[in-house]
């Protein structure tokens, strides 16, 4: 193939931008090619490292100051000076960190859960958690470091309002429509329930 001196001058200039537009159409096909995988780019492009987890768990330290909670998978009490946080559903498969994915966990059932999936009993325990964490940094919170921090839950969870996080009910049912159905997809994907 030949190109035209001009053309292949600009795109040897602008190598970066072309290739970044290529790759951007290329993610938007895949994506709506496979719907039931979440977060492709991510999966595609794996960050070389993954972000700290300390923003997590300043949040989990609050909701933890505020009341006793228990861990969902072995119900002991939850010691605020010794817990990591668990993916509910693994990174792996959602490649982010976002707080309504995240639960306190004893170092070493996380280590052990590691990329396998929660049973399904445990969801129902998983919402209660996620509540008494959202009801809990709304009261420690002022109002808008609230909404910032709440704001994933809302955009991913689908909720309408953020009176809908402070109702259990309405809370599980978000979940249900959002988790549940992925964890078929990742089971399909070659993730195994622990």
């Amino acid at each position: 193939m030949i190109i035209h001196p001009a053309w292949a001058s600009y795109l040897e200039e602008h190598y970066g931008i072309v290739r970044g537009w290529a790759v951007w159409e290329w993610l938007t096909y895949m994506q709506k090619r496979n719907p039931s995988t979440p977060a492709i780019a991510n999966k595609l492009f794996m960050p070389t490292r993954r972000d700290s987890l300390s923003k997590q768990t300043d949040y989990w330290k609050l909701v933890l100051r505020s009341q006793p909670l228990r861990y969902i998978y072995s119900q002991q009490v939850i010691d605020p000076n010794r817990f990591s946080l668990d993916h509910y559903l693994p990174w792996s498969f959602v490649a982010h960190d976002q707080l309504w994915n995240l639960v306190p966990t004893l170092p070493e059932v996380n280590s052990a859960k590691s990329n396998n999936l929660p049973s399904n009993k445990y969801f129902a325990q998983f919402v209660t958690l996620q509540h008494c964490g959202l009801v809990a940094t709304r009261k420690a919170l002022s109002a808008g470091k609230w909404e910032r921090q709440i704001d994933p839950f809302i955009s991913d969870l689908g909720v309408s309002t953020m009176d809908e996080l402070l109702d259990v009910q309405r809370l599980g049912n978000a979940y249900e429509q959002v988790v549940k159905p992925l964890l078929p997809l990742a089971v399909n994907q070659g993730f195994c329930v622990g």
